[in-house]
């Protein structure tokens, strides 16, 4: 696993922390390390980080970065072409529109993301610094597997509750 890449959640996860989850790695230097994009809160982050004010980028909400830490904040900055993790000093003199604020991150030891890799629990594959600030993050999950190549593709449309299909 690569630093910048994504985890696109298999469909049908089984863990609910995951289901249809899409995770930005932002470290692999001792397992890894990484944040969850498509799962807005009702927090408006004005009530958390008023001082954010033009930096972040819609929705203006606090994210559920995931289940580790989730009384800690990340926030990442991201432009056309590179995504950081930014201290809220740096983040309020951001670009307007470039920045996201996250509460919780993923985490996994050492070797563990590899075996659910290997075990058929995610999906590895290149980010595009869009899919951080995306203002659509409840369709990214779709959007991610829409733009992959060949059998990964076919993702994109299988059905929110497949009972019913």
């Amino acid at each position: 696993m690569d630093h910048g890449q994504l985890l696109v959640a298999v469909p049908g996860m089984l863990d609910p922390n995951f289901d249809a989850t899409v995770v930005y790695l932002f470290d692999t230097t001792d397992g890894a390390a990484g944040l969850i994009l498509n799962r807005p809160t009702d927090i408006p982050l004005s009530d958390v980080l008023p001082d954010l004010g033009e930096a972040a980028a819609a929705p203006a909400v606090v994210f559920h970065g995931g289940p580790v830490m989730v009384e800690h904040g990340l926030v990442l900055g991201a432009t056309h072409t590179e995504i950081t993790v930014l201290d809220t000093e740096a983040a309020s003199g951001a670009d307007p529109k470039s920045v996201r604020v996250f509460a919780g991150y993923a985490g996994w030891e050492t070797g563990q993301l590899e075996a659910e890799i290997a075990a058929g629990g995610w999906f590895a594959v290149d980010n595009s610094p869009a899919d951080v600030l995306t203002e659509d993050p409840g369709g990214l999950w779709r959007a991610v597997f829409a733009r992959q190549p060949g059998p990964l593709n076919r993702y994109r449309t299988y059905p929110d509750d497949p009972r019913l299909n």
